[in-house]
């Protein structure tokens, strides 16, 4: 486990590079928001690739081996699974909309199967992020493992790391999670986003449960390098995650801003455009004549300013102000005239 000493590494979600450098990769949480229809399925994969997701997440949970009868989990996903042919085809159409497909498995047998449909990662939920014994065997795939981090703590985190790494993962990112649904804005904590790639050294990012599209688009700039949001086609839906979903045009809507808010971001560093350095070119001040000033006379705080010239015009810069003064003029100046370096006898 790093420390913020080593670069984060990139890792690769199907065609996708996740990492410093890379567009966000943003993935549609399909969940079971489908309510085990594949034609709804279908449906939510297609309205997704056109809304600009990268990817889409199904969730692909054996009940009986997930959750005791009679609690709420089981009865949900007893009730809105796909077969596995029909996951199969989901699979296939979002590759063929390129779109790359995976899902969350919790159990071993399930994840096996899974497995055997060449995912672009495995997801580790929330819910699965203290069974260890599921994230190495994930990890010994040889598949990236997105894992996130919701109802987690630091030990938590240190543990599920830990076992990624036994399992040999092929690489993995962490994803900061409130689980709560809806998350309320003071509970996402998108500063966690920067602190956790500083100190496990893997790509960040942020699976959203929060209402709205606000918290995606601002964890941009918190340094988020991939984003999941809940999809359906109608939030108006009970039941499942439909009420913190976001439509096909409310995800549009996600994507176009969260590519603006990069294109902002830009790159680390400071580096002057073009454009820039022309606004430059006009706006900076320069060593000027305050007066007309005669050759052979001694520059003093009297005879020079620090003015914004006329466009065009060169002379020397502020930086060399306190140089200039106690040198004598090789030449007349006008007022409001540049002074330049071969204006001033001496070395500057």
């Amino acid at each position: 486990m790093g420390r913020g000493s080593q670069e984060v590494r990139s890792i690769a979600v199907g065609s996708r590079l996740v990492g410093p450098g890379h567009p966000v990769v943003i993935i549609a949480e399909i969940g079971v928001n489908h309510e085990g229809s594949a034609e709804v399925c279908a449906r939510m994969i297609e309205a997704a690739a056109k809304a600009g997701a990268d990817a889409i997440k199904l969730q692909t949970i054996d009940a009986d081996e997930n959750y005791v009868q009679g609690t709420d989990s089981y009865a949900l996903f007893s009730g809105c699974g796909l077969s596995r042919e029909e996951t199969h085809r989901m699979f296939d159409l979002a590759r063929e909309l390129g779109v790359e497909p995976f899902t969350t498995a919790g159990d071993f047998a399930t994840l096996d199967w899974v497995d055997g449909l060449a995912p672009a990662a495995h997801k580790i939920s929330s819910g699965l992020f203290t069974n260890l014994a599921v994230i190495r065997h994930a990890a010994r795939t040889g598949r990236p493992l997105l894992m996130s981090t919701g109802m987690a703590n630091v030990g938590d985190i240190d543990a599920a790391v830990a076992a990624a790494q036994e399992g040999g993962a092929s690489g993995f990112a962490l994803l900061q999670c409130t689980s709560l649904y809806p998350a309320p804005p003071e509970t996402l904590n998108l500063a966690t986003i920067g602190w956790l790639e500083r100190r496990y050294e893997v790509p960040v990012g942020l699976s959203d449960h929060s209402l709205g599209i606000k918290a995606s688009v601002l964890s941009v700039g918190a340094g988020a390098r991939l984003i999941e949001k809940h999809f359906t086609l109608d939030p108006s839906r009970p039941g499942c995650d439909h009420h913190l979903s976001l439509d096909p045009d409310g995800f549009a809507e996600m994507v176009r801003r969260v590519r603006a808010a990069e294109v902002m971001m830009g790159q680390a560093g400071k580096r002057i455009s073009k454009a820039e350095r022309r606004a430059a070119a006009v706006h900076h001040r320069v060593v000027v004549a305050r007066r007309d000033i005669a050759a052979g006379e001694t520059f003093d705080a009297a005879n020079l300013a620090l003015k914004r010239p006329l466009a065009g015009s060169n002379g020397l810069a502020p930086r060399h102000y306190d140089a200039v003064i106690g040198q004598r003029a090789v030449r007349a100046l006008r007022a409001d005239e540049p002074v330049p370096a071969d204006a001033v006898e001496g070395d500057l």
